[in-house]
């Protein structure tokens, strides 16, 4: 089963998980009940019931400007790493990674991260996707330009060999201690891997 489909059998509202999309995706950007309508492209009665329920839910708060109520993604909310794993293993960069996996080549280990996963514009992060393993480079390459192009935005990627991987982290490499230690999502492998 892909991970959309499993994503709409775990949360049957179809209105959520869009919301959870467009918060995760947009993790600095407040977002207005008429704004979400317009993104989403659902009635505003069903947007107003869901963003009430992620409120009560503390999986968004809310903050009142003039006569305008605000709502963020709060990084605070109950299962909020789950979340987001299962909204950027689906959408995105790591949705489409995810999905193309078998055309890959033999990954051993994929991380997503940098200003990608922070939504942040800025040169703190050496990379937003790390992909570790005998990869098919014609494939990534192909991916990412689709996804910078499709998205008018940038993806700095690095590609490594298992024994260079191994190398670098015993050596504990700058440059992987770097991504290691930065916000990051796991989409193959695991949180072993990463101990240096």
């Amino acid at each position: 089963m892909n991970t959309k489909k499993a994503l709409d059998k775990i949360f049957v509202s179809r209105v959520r998980i869009k919301l959870l999309h467009y918060f995760f995706m947009h993790p600095s950007e407040p977002l207005h009940l008429r704004g979400a309508v317009r993104e989403i492209k659902e009635e505003i009665n069903a947007v107003r019931r869901e963003l009430i329920r992620m409120e009560e839910v503390k999986m968004v708060r809310a903050d009142v400007h003039g006569n305008r109520k605000y709502y963020f993604l709060s990084q605070d909310a109950p299962f909020y790493d789950e979340l987001r794993g299962m909204v950027y293993k689906t959408f995105g960069l790591g949705g489409d990674f995810v999905r193309n996996l078998p055309k890959m080549g033999s990954i051993h280990l994929a991380i997503l991260g940098g200003n990608y996963l922070t939504g942040r514009k800025s040169t703190d992060h050496p990379v937003d996707l790390l992909v570790v393993g005998e990869v098919n480079v014609d494939e990534l390459t192909k991916l990412v330009s689709e996804f910078e192009q499709k998205n008018n935005i940038e993806i700095n990627y690095a590609v490594l060999s298992e024994n260079d991987f191994e190398l670098r982290r015993k050596r504990k490499d700058q440059f992987l201690y770097q991504v290691l230690v930065s916000p990051k999502l796991i989409l193959v492998g695991n949180q072993d891997m990463l101990v240096i």
